[in-house]
């Protein structure tokens, strides 16, 4: 492998490390590892897979299998950040339904969907403030801090959010796009989302 594949593999790996995801569901909220599967004992259970990169986009995908007798509304919270970019624009597009982070050497887009819908809640914020006050407004309710715009060292976290009926399993993806233009990140970003259910598969 030569220095350059080298350097854009380890880049790309970088992309996927950047981007993780936690679980909140009944008041309660946990991070988790790569492949990480978890079993509830209230007869739930709740999977977890980070699946894939792929040039400049790094995928997380998730499946819920509710084995419970009742409706459970689980947020899926996901969260980015370029430890490599220290002056960088972070903000939600509502038009793209996405977060867009703008720096000096790159363009990062987030975005995702479950059965059609895409983020639900936001917070955005210098990365400081986050790891000092939490994301969370209220960690019973699964509400985020909303805070839609930040600059500097800036990470970024936002939930996708729906309902799943008893014996019901669903799907769900994650991705952050990186790209050298904001124009070439939207044209992927509205690929991604006419692809979305059979990338979810």
């Amino acid at each position: 492998m030569s220095t350059l594949s080298a350097y854009k593999t380890a880049e790309r790996e970088g992309y996927r490390r950047n981007l993780r995801a936690g679980l909140w569901m009944d008041g309660s909220f946990d991070w988790y590892r790569e492949e990480d599967n978890v079993s509830e004992n209230q007869g739930e259970i709740r999977s977890f897979s980070q699946s894939y990169s792929k040039k400049e986009i790094s995928f997380i995908k998730f499946t819920i299998n509710n084995r419970s007798n009742a409706i459970i509304t689980p947020k899926i919270v996901c969260h980015y950040e370029n430890a490599q970019e220290r002056q960088a624009v972070a903000f939600y597009s509502p038009h793209e339904q996405a977060i867009l982070h703008v720096g000096q050497q790159s363009i990062a887009l987030l975005g995702g969907v479950v059965r059609g819908r895409g983020i639900s809640q936001y917070c955005i914020q210098g990365k400081g403030s986050l790891y000092q006050h939490g994301c969370f407004k209220s960690l019973k309710e699964g509400l985020l801090l909303y805070s839609p715009l930040a600059r500097g060292e800036v990470t970024s976290i936002f939930s996708l959010e729906t309902e799943i009926m008893p014996q019901e399993c669903i799907e769900a993806i994650a991705w952050v796009i990186h790209s050298a233009t904001k124009e070439e990140a939207k044209i992927l970003h509205t690929e991604l989302l006419s692809q979305a259910d059979s990338l979810a598969i």
